[in-house]
């Protein structure tokens, strides 16, 4: 055991003993694949030494010596070493790395080794912009423009970049690290923000991207009009959405003008509603026919819709107190000549009247003063247009139209109707109408085939003048008597101006 450690003493001592100092310095702390790994080392010693001295790249579990040469050292005095030729970094090399000289002995016994600084090597490129925002139209042209450099900031003296706009890629030429290329926006590119990709690789591998964030304006390009229905009966309701599209035909949160106009060129409603904003409106039961004209617009944007609006000519008729009232339900004046039959159990009377009436109107007919007192079923003919709504008074009325379509349903025409049936209607014409009555109807029964005056000519003038007389005394006795006292009251005023 002691003879060991003597033997190994006396080995210790035949090594010279030299102090040397080594100092390995790289040019980057960072290399892109393919670039040229150049370290500059010294060694200083302060005796004369005469030896190997290498250098060994080392990168995680990847190692290699890349340079060894014979080196002769003067005590104190700094030797600079420059391999001629560096190495190339290679992809086993991708991470943290270092270099490490070694001074060793003919025998492979190192003297002193020393580590570099720490470098890495890296694939990346630095795609650069020179705008990272941009603001722009549909249909606009940009420039996309900006470098390419290496991860140590050297230019890329040749490189093949890519521009993307959505899905659509324009390949392009990077030449001295710098990249120019024109865009044409689409003029139906899609409102809001879009990233235009910037990718670039070199023929040594390495690769790099970066982006622009573009943001496109909303163009407002045109209005879409929906109706729930292009043709109305009066007094319907009608959804209405005006929509505003932008250049991508996306809907627009903008307001809108909404202007409806009637036939006759007088505007119906003008209002301001919101983009896709469902709104209704209801037609007037009277409302005029026709085409409606609905404008929705947008600054200079305009889109014309027609409603139509159908006509409607009808008309409600009913009977109320002695008198016949005539209703226009529909949207166009009604004209027309309609005649009412008043029938009795003695006679029946003819009622026509030539009828106008507007829309939303109502005329009425008072049936005391076209007939003589007496107790009348209505009739009253069916036309197009005319409907009969009996709007009963009470259960008894009711009552009195039933029993008159039972008694006579199955004698009148098909084109005949009961509007009101046993209604007692008083006498209130005027007396000429009264006279012309009574003399009509006594005449009638004297003159006739069988009358007096047939049978007995001679005494028709004494007859004639008695029945004048009673149908003065009859029908005219108030109306004279009105004019003896208005007369009278004329004299009695004079008497006392005088």
């Amino acid at each position: 055991m002691k003879k060991g450690i003597l033997l190994i003493l006396l080995l210790i001592l035949t090594i010279p003993i030299v102090f040397a100092d080594i100092t390995i310095t790289t040019e980057q702390n960072i290399y892109n694949l393919g670039n040229s790994i150049r370290a500059s080392a010294s060694v200083l010693q302060d005796k004369d030494f005469d030896g190997l001295f290498k250098l060994e790249i080392s990168c995680g579990n990847y190692k290699f010596q890349y340079y060894l040469t014979q080196i002769f050292l003067e005590a104190n005095f700094r030797q600079a070493v420059n391999p001629e030729l560096p190495p190339v970094a290679r992809p086993q090399m991708l991470g943290n790395c270092s270099i490490t000289g070694d001074l060793v002995t003919y025998d492979d016994l190192i003297i002193e080794q020393k580590d570099s600084n720490g470098f890495s090597v890296t694939n990346q490129l630095n795609v650069l912009p020179v705008n990272t925002k941009i603001t722009a139209l549909p249909g606009d042209i940009i420039k996309v423009t900006g470098v390419i450099n290496e991860a140590f900031g050297n230019n890329v003296l040749k490189a093949s970049a890519e521009i993307a706009l959505d899905s659509n890629s324009y390949p392009i030429d990077a030449v001295g690290g710098k990249f120019n290329f024109t865009l044409d926006l689409p003029k139906n590119i899609k409102s809001g923000e879009h990233t235009i990709g910037i990718s670039a690789s070199d023929a040594k591998g390495n690769s790099g991207s970066s982006s622009i964030l573009i943001g496109i304006t909303a163009v407002p390009t045109y209005i879409k009009t929906e109706l729930s229905s292009d043709s109305m009966l009066p007094g319907s309701r009608i959804d209405i959405t005006a929509s505003l599209y932008d250049q991508a035909d996306d809907l627009i949160n903008l307001s809108l003008g909404l202007e409806l106009t009637a036939p006759n060129g007088n505007n119906v409603f003008k209002k301001t509603v919101q983009s896709n904003e469902k709104i209704d409106y209801e037609f007037s039961q009277y409302a005029e026919p026709g085409l409606y004209n609905l404008e929705s617009t947008y600054k200079n944007l305009l889109e014309q819709s027609s409603i139509n609006v159908t006509t409607i000519r009808e008309v409600k008729i009913k009977y109320e107190n002695e008198t016949v009232l005539i209703e226009n339900i529909g949207n166009i004046p009604f004209e027309e000549e309609l005649t009412f039959i008043l029938e009795s159990e003695l006679k029946k009377y003819p009622l026509t009247k030539n009828i106008k009436v507007e829309p939303g109107k109502l005329l009425s007919i008072d049936l005391s003063k076209e007939v003589p007192l007496g107790v009348y079923d209505i009739i009253l003919p069916i036309k197009e247009g005319l409907g009969p709504v009996q709007e009963k008074a009470d259960e008894t009325l009711q009552g009195a139209i039933e029993s008159a379509q039972e008694s006579l349903g199955s004698l009148l025409p098909e084109n005949e109707e009961i509007l009101a049936g046993n209604v007692t209607i008083h006498d209130n014409r005027p007396a000429y109408r009264k006279i012309a009555s009574g003399f009509a109807l006594i005449s009638g029964a004297i003159t006739g085939a069988d009358g007096v005056l047939a049978k007995n000519p001679l005494i028709a003038p004494i007859i004639l003048v008695i029945l004048v007389a009673v149908l003065v005394f009859r029908y005219g006795r108030k109306p004279i008597m009105r004019l003896i006292k208005g007369k009278k009251e004329d004299d009695e005023n004079k008497g006392n101006e005088s």
